[in-house]
């Protein structure tokens, strides 16, 4: 019997729920503003993209190469990555649109310290607010597609492989 190949959608779909448990949580508790916090989520990103190429790998008994343990493992960074993308859409918006305000409010008090006007201040929030949610969604699109894109590389090159396959042998 033939061993049953877990789809990169469905590995996906696991990581992007942890992920986002784990960015709930720090909503929540408030670390998500500890810059220490931030690492979890990529060291837990990272890590599941290595494991799932491993675990590819294993399912194919090793009769895999460079090539397809890096393009399964990519498939399943994307997947994370747009759901990744739904979740900080809806949260920016929607569940946490606090955070941007916290962040808003940093720039205010640094604005105040430089001796800025009420004015001008003003001017600048309203601006920021639509450079910071432009930078949260465009910005976590493209690190988290280098970061997978990165797990890829090392999960293709971690996992053990047969030097002698050749894709048309499957």
């Amino acid at each position: 019997m033939e061993q049953k190949i877990t789809s990169h959608i469905i590995k996906g779909l696991i990581v992007a729920a942890i992920l986002i448990v784990v960015n709930v949580v720090g909503q929540i508790t408030g670390a998500i503003y500890n810059d220490n916090y931030r690492w979890i989520g990529t060291i837990i990103y990272v890590a599941s993209i290595v494991v799932s190429a491993i675990y590819f790998s294993n399912q194919n008994n090793q009769n895999v190469n460079f090539g397809i343990l890096f393009t399964h493992s990519f498939k399943t960074a994307t997947v994370i990555t747009s759901i990744l993308f739904l979740y900080t859409l809806v949260s920016v918006y929607f569940i946490f649109p606090g955070q941007i305000d916290h962040f808003v409010n940093i720039g205010i008090n640094e604005a105040k310290k430089q001796g800025k006007s009420a004015a001008e201040i003003q001017e600048g929030i309203v601006m920021a607010k639509k450079v910071l949610i432009i930078s949260f969604l465009a910005g976590g699109l493209m690190i988290n597609l280098i970061t997978g894109a990165l797990g890829a590389f090392l999960g293709a090159a971690i996992a053990k492989k047969n030097p002698n396959f050749q894709p048309t042998q499957k």
